[in-house]
């Protein structure tokens, strides 16, 4: 391979109106991965047989082929390998899970898959070290390389919300909204103890049986920023299991990125990356009202952790940091031999 000459990469994604991540994960640096001589085409993961003879037609065109998320059966799977120069697989989640009605389960067809297709990789990019280490359980010589999902570059906001009370902001899909309604006794604890406004951004409202002290906030791309800017503190709940450890903190870097401080479950790589930088909490099961109540009656110890979290950003999750080193990976998992 010569190294003067441009890198050409396909990159096969889930639908972005369906998934985030092919959104934040690759269609969000295409120029930064142009700019960084790869050239790259995204296409869609094929749905039926005309669309997988299209695709394995396409594939031996390019350097690489870089296979998003989705896993596929093992004769597909065989003749993508087949079809490819080079294959490598992006993931940012537990995808060797199963899922039924958004509840995660283990899945025996899942993991086949996933052990399956990993024997097949020339490569791996991970959205955080527990993804990669699963990884390496099964391939341990595999070249892996660790890209977080990104978040934008915006200026410290110094000041708090201008709202009667503090408000506690949580933003996700909404089928994830239930992680939040299973904490409900313990926002009401800290309500009572310290009286917070909760704002849900997602596509749909909670169902609390007790707690009022909410507000809706209807997402989209332009609302979720805004909505967390004007908010003190961040929430990430999580239910501790192998799909939640999986998880590469993204909802928390979105708040650090505006300068607020985080508590989150202490599940997967939220301790590395918020507590351990000093940007928040994270609590275990019944830890939710002591850490919301720690935080809404300090106002300087959350500035603080508000500016450490910002300053986490900046140094390595915003979205020119993070496309320069997807750019970099890139590079060095195609020319690896």
């Amino acid at each position: 391979m010569n190294p003067s000459k441009p890198l050409s990469l396909l990159c096969v994604v889930e639908d972005p109106a369906i998934s985030p991540s092919s959104r934040l994960r690759i269609y969000q640096h295409l120029e930064a991965l142009q700019n960084e001589g790869i050239q790259v085409e995204v296409v869609l993961q094929p749905k039926n047989s005309t669309e997988w003879k299209a695709l394995l037609k396409k594939a031996g065109d390019f350097d690489a082929v870089l296979w998003q998320k989705v896993l596929m059966s093992h004769w597909n799977a065989l003749r993508l390998r087949m079809a490819s120069r080079r294959l490598l697989f992006d993931l940012d989640d537990a995808v060797w899970m199963g899922k039924k009605n958004h509840i995660p389960y283990r899945s025996g067809k899942q993991a086949r898959r996933f052990w399956f297709l990993i024997r097949l990789l020339d490569g791996a990019i991970c959205g955080s070290p527990v993804l990669e280490q699963k990884l390496l359980s099964i391939v341990p010589k595999l070249p892996t390389r660790i890209v977080p999902t990104s978040v934008p570059e915006r200026p410290f906001n110094s000041s708090t919300s201008d709202a009667s009370l503090p408000v506690v902001v949580w933003v996700g899909m909404g089928p994830n909204v239930a992680q939040v309604e299973a904490i409900e006794e313990e926002l009401m604890r800290a309500s009572a103890a310290h009286p917070f406004l909760l704002r849900i951004v997602s596509n749909r409202p909670p169902s609390f049986r007790v707690f009022q002290s909410w507000e809706f906030t209807e997402w989209s791309v332009e609302s979720e920023y805004a909505a967390i800017n004007s908010s003190d503190l961040g929430i990430m709940p999580l239910v501790d299991d192998g799909f939640t450890r999986g998880k590469c903190a993204y909802k928390a870097l979105q708040y650090m990125s505006c300068g607020i401080p985080v508590v989150a479950g202490d599940v997967g790589v939220n301790r590395e990356w918020i507590q351990d930088s000093g940007a928040g909490l994270v609590v275990g099961p019944g830890g939710w009202a002591d850490g919301l109540i720690a935080l809404l009656s300090d106002s300087e110890r959350c500035s603080a952790m508000g500016k450490r979290g910002w300053e986490k950003v900046q140094n390595g999750f915003t979205h020119e940091k993070v496309g320069h080193q997807l750019a970099s990976s890139l590079r060095q998992l195609i020319r690896a031999r």
